[in-house]
């Protein structure tokens, strides 16, 4: 019975466009865990390694582009869901610059085989576990999108959808401190560091620490479809 009532909605629907988001969440998330591991490869100055990585972070931000123009392109402009076309491009376009700011961060660093100082590195590696982590936890809530369509967004599954929320907020939460952790000991080790390393290496954790706000929008961008 239940299944027959999922196939019920799933025809009033249509084609919907849950799937696609979150085969582009899921794609976009790749590229910031390949960056994980690219972090540890430049620190241990294997370019090879992470000219490799960077190589696969443009390929999959290139693959994540394709889904991006995809989807706008076969959205319609009205569809029988709860949330409207302008609340999923809106999570589209924040997804995409997951994609966009890692396969950017990665150029960066590889083009100027950029290493962290010693006293600052694995605070760096830190900072990127975290993003991805914040990153994971946004891609399980929107992967949650569908259940709450099948379910008519049941008090349950919304309960569940925002403990997901929350949890994404909490990482979040860490890589803002991680970032301004790792902020104060670089501001300490300025005077010993070239002025233009110093420039960049305030860029990079910059833009690391936008992933997972982007992440985080994700995440609230979610939260208000879920109140409409």
């Amino acid at each position: 019975m239940i299944t027959m009532a999922r196939n019920d909605i799933s025809s009033l629907f249509g084609k919907s466009p849950i799937k696609p988001l979150q085969q582009h969440m899921k794609k976009v998330h790749s590229c910031l865990r390949d960056f994980g591991v690219f972090a540890k490869a430049a620190n241990a100055q294997d370019w090879d390694k992470a000219t490799t990585l960077c190589l696969s972070i443009n390929n999959k931000e290139e693959k994540a582009d394709k889904l991006k123009k995809k989807l706008r392109m076969n959205l319609p402009s009205t569809f029988m869901m709860p949330f409207s076309r302008r609340d999923l491009l809106d999570v589209l376009l924040i997804q995409d610059s997951i994609a966009n700011i890692t396969k950017d961060l990665a150029g960066l660093m590889t083009t100027r085989h950029m290493v962290f100082p010693s006293e600052i590195a694995q605070d760096f590696i830190k900072l990127a576990d975290l993003c991805i982590k914040t990153s994971n936890a946004a891609l399980k809530a929107i992967n949650e999108l569908d259940e709450l369509l099948e379910t008519a967004f049941s008090t349950r599954e919304r309960k569940l959808v925002s403990e997901m929320i929350a949890i994404v907020n909490q990482f979040e939460h860490q890589t803002d401190e991680a970032q301004s952790e790792i902020r104060n000991k670089l501001f300490a080790l300025e005077s010993s560091l070239p002025p233009v390393d110093v420039m960049f290496y305030y860029r990079a954790i910059e833009w690391l620490g936008e992933t997972a706000d982007a992440a985080q929008k994700v995440g609230s961008r979610f939260e208000v479809m879920l109140t409409k």
